[in-house]
């Protein structure tokens, strides 16, 4: 696995031309593809709220913990040592025992007859998606030229979007299929209820779709400062964590509010989408096969809208001198999404709903390119996967751990038990304004951050 890392370092003079379009396209799309099934895998389990919490006898701040906490914490914790070893191993092999392994977990959830074994099932997925972000946007910085990025990078999140989609569109037609009988008998395992099932069904194609990763070349590694340490691995992880840190003393500003303002972003959406199923169903009274439909295509068209305008929009301003374009673009996203974002919370018509969540959406969508660009652009390559990770890790357990329990706390604590509407609405009126806030104070720091790189490895 390190050589090709170390050929990645032979190579990576500026002067080395960038791989063919065509080339890079498909590696592009190809990881996306892989990207589309880990947000599956993780989102799969929203459409089966109920079923699992009437099989279990467990409350909504219990369900929180199965979709948020005991994934964020693992894909945190693992996050940060699989970007690590992005900086300095063949990032195709990591993408590929990552995918073998989520695939292999949410398989394991069907087979999960007490909580405890399914929580421990979803602390799996989350080990195992870990390391999928910091080696493909790595992977990403090295195919395409600067003023190509944020669109590259909205191509591959485009993979999350449609996963999340797909997720309710054919999940809540599988829930709807496998529900039609209350249980299945398999060899081995013995009778399962139709929710576990789903499970099986979505894991076990992604041990064989990981091969997918090996039909594109690994790309010479850029912009590398120091060379790739070739330290033991987990000499080599803490090395890369104390360069990292070293860093971003150079750059405070930036990363405070890179951080900081994406981790808000970050909270409200994947803390709002696990109960957008819930909150249709118990608000207009629809089944899991509707909820799939209709939410779904609102989630694809709406967000590959967001992500695609939010690439051509940022790159065409990188072009015209504008090295603070992700902190620009969503800042503004986020000010117009906070009136949008309420008003579709606590609407009482279903059209309504998915009309608002629709724009709601677009404007979100723009949260991982906008973050992932802006932190390659101002990073060293030799610290990029560990700099992905780091932010996976904070915004992880920001986001996806803390965002569906605050949620669900709010509902519970403060509207009544029930009440989703009204705590994502709450959440959207809190985080959204103070993100904005946080990213337009903080363009000037990483316009100096940007320049700052590029006069250093030109």
């Amino acid at each position: 696995m390190q050589e090709s890392a170390s050929a990645g370092v032979a190579g990576s003079a500026a002067s080395q031309p960038y791989p063919k379009p065509m080339v890079a396209w498909y590696a592009t799309i190809a990881m996306a593809f892989l990207y589309w099934l880990s947000i599956l895998d993780r989102f799969i389990i929203s459409l089966l709220v109920e079923p699992i919490k009437r099989d279990m006898n467990i409350t909504d701040f219990q369900f929180s913990l199965l979709h948020g906490m005991a994934f964020a914490i693992t894909y945190s914790l693992f996050g940060l040592a699989a970007g690590a070893l992005a900086d300095r191993y063949s990032r195709r092999w990591i993408i590929f025992g990552s995918v073998a392994i989520w695939s292999a977990a949410t398989a394991a959830c069907g087979a999960a007859v007490h909580y405890w074994q399914l929580l421990f099932a979803r602390v799996g997925v989350g080990a195992g998606e870990a390391g999928l972000n910091p080696s493909a946007t790595s992977i990403l910085t090295d195919l395409f030229p600067k003023d190509r990025l944020t669109t590259a990078m909205a191509v591959f999140t485009i993979g999350a979007t449609i996963g999340s989609g797909t997720a309710y569109f054919f999940g809540g037609m599988i829930v709807d299929l496998v529900a039609q009988t209350p249980s299945y008998m398999l060899p081995i395992i013995g009778e399962i209820r139709s929710w576990q099932a789903v499970f099986f069904v979505i894991g076990i194609p992604g041990m064989l779709l990981a091969f997918i990763v090996f039909s594109f070349p690994e790309p010479v590694r850029r912009n590398v400062r120091d060379g790739l340490n070739t330290d033991s691995p987990w000499r080599g992880v803490l090395n890369s964590y104390r360069k990292l840190l070293a860093f971003i003393g150079t750059q405070k500003r930036f990363f405070a509010h890179h951080y900081v303002g994406f981790a808000l972003g970050s909270m409200v959406m994947s803390g709002s989408a696990i109960w957008y199923p819930a909150h249709m169903a118990r608000t207009f009274g629809w089944s899991p096969g509707e909820i799939g439909l209709w939410l779904g295509s609102v989630v694809v068209v709406s967000a590959i809208s967001g992500k695609m305008l939010c690439g051509f929009m940022v790159d065409r301003m990188y072009r015209r001198g504008y090295r603070d374009g992700q902190f620009r673009w969503f800042a503004g996203c986020m000010v117009v999404a906070t009136p949008v974002g309420i008003a579709a919370m606590m609407a009482t018509s279903p059209w309504i709903f998915l009309g608002l969540l629709g724009i709601f959406l677009a404007l979100m969508a723009a949260l991982p390119a906008c973050y992932s660009a802006s932190l390659n652009l101002a990073t060293p390559n030799e610290l990029r996967g560990t700099g992905i990770a780091f932010f996976a890790g904070t915004a992880g357990l920001i986001g996806m751990g803390s965002g569906p329990l605050l949620i669900a706390a709010v509902s519970d604590l403060v509207f009544g038990e029930g009440s989703i509407g009204a705590g994502m609405a709450t959440v959207i009126a809190a985080c959204c304004p103070l993100g904005a806030l946080v990213l337009a104070t903080g363009c000037k720091a990483m316009s100096s951050a940007v320049r700052d790189l590029e006069a250093k490895t030109q």
